[in-house]
């Protein structure tokens, strides 16, 4: 077929690819629906099964596979049902999680104790998942925060930032690098945990987490950069929602305060999908031309 995913990522060949892949494997397949979102090419199939196809100039299969095969949590993960290439591009088969998606919308809708549950569920599978075994994940945590100072500010040049926050880029990192420390034993992390990662299900009129899935962006780290797709793309703003999150994961209060804010910034500029600016857009559309220093107080604002 000569499949450039690149160039041919919107082509409907891809249903055609993903009817292979299952007759492979034995998966008979009567509906495929594929997915609307994210970097790899994703089929659902028959609510049971989903086909990733992923990007050949990332390392998301190996990152996914290995994360699948050695991730321990109380929640719910896609079980692993075949892999294999496909004309050079590999692909994975798992389960496909039932529930519904939660919508940030939906999200500012429920009241605060239910916030406050879900973000309970939320906190306690992770720390599970953070004492899984690491060994398999191939990553090195120093090269990649080298590399993403180094990168920072083409990277949100690039996104659209505001020139003011472009010229405070290179001060704040230099000033806060110090921040995150050397010396620790890197674990297991999701890497992207977001509301378009999980699954819901409503049960005795509440929300409960289902399931998270897409391990692409797994890696081995520093815990607090699990928190950096909570904190800006689900709990953005919201200090007090900030506050019980961290206490779940037994941050005294006193420890809840200017440092830990710096710190988080600083992830947040390294963070692998990094994106300031659309970042200031989730909190209101004037937040595009605060500075670097009210847009870390607006979107981690818990002191």
């Amino acid at each position: 077929m000569n499949l450039d995913i690149k160039r041919d990522f919107k082509n409907t060949i891809w249903q055609s690819v993903a009817e292979n892949i299952c007759a492979r494997h034995g998966i008979s397949c009567n509906f495929l629906k594929r997915s609307e979102h994210g970097e790899s090419i994703v089929f659902l199939i028959d609510e049971r099964f989903v086909v990733k196809i992923y990007v050949p100039f990332k390392n998301g299969f190996e990152r996914e596979r290995k994360s699948l095969e050695s991730a321990n949590t109380n929640l719910r993960l896609p079980d692993i049902v075949a892999f294999g290439e496909f004309e050079s591009l590999k692909y994975l088969i798992t389960t496909q999680l039932h529930g519904e998606q939660l919508t940030r919308d939906l999200w500012l809708k429920l009241n605060k104790k239910e916030q406050i549950s879900i973000l309970s569920q939320l906190a306690a599978g992770l720390r599970q998942l953070h004492r899984s075994d690491a060994t398999k994940i191939d990553f090195d945590w120093h090269k990649f925060i080298e590399r993403q100072a180094n990168t920072c500010v083409e990277r949100q040049k690039a996104c659209g930032v505001n020139s003011e926050i472009l010229k405070s880029l290179p001060g704040f990192v230099e000033e806060n690098l110090k921040l995150l420390p050397m010396d620790f034993q890197p674990i297991f992390l999701h890497g992207d945990v977001h509301f378009g990662n999980l699954r819901f299900l409503r049960q005795n009129g509440r929300w409960r987490i289902s399931g998270l899935f897409d391990f692409a962006d797994s890696l081995k780290g520093l815990r607090e950069y699990d928190f950096l797709a909570v904190g800006v793309l689900m709990i953005q703003g919201q200090g007090d929602l900030q506050l019980e999150f961290f206490r779940f994961f037994d941050y005294p209060d006193a420890e809840i305060d200017e440092t830990l804010r710096k710190r988080l910034m600083l992830l947040t500029c390294f963070y692998e999908w990094s994106d300031l600016r659309r970042y200031a857009l989730r909190l209101r559309p004037e937040a595009v031309n605060y500075s670097l220093e009210k847009l870390e107080t607006a979107i981690w604002n818990f002191s």
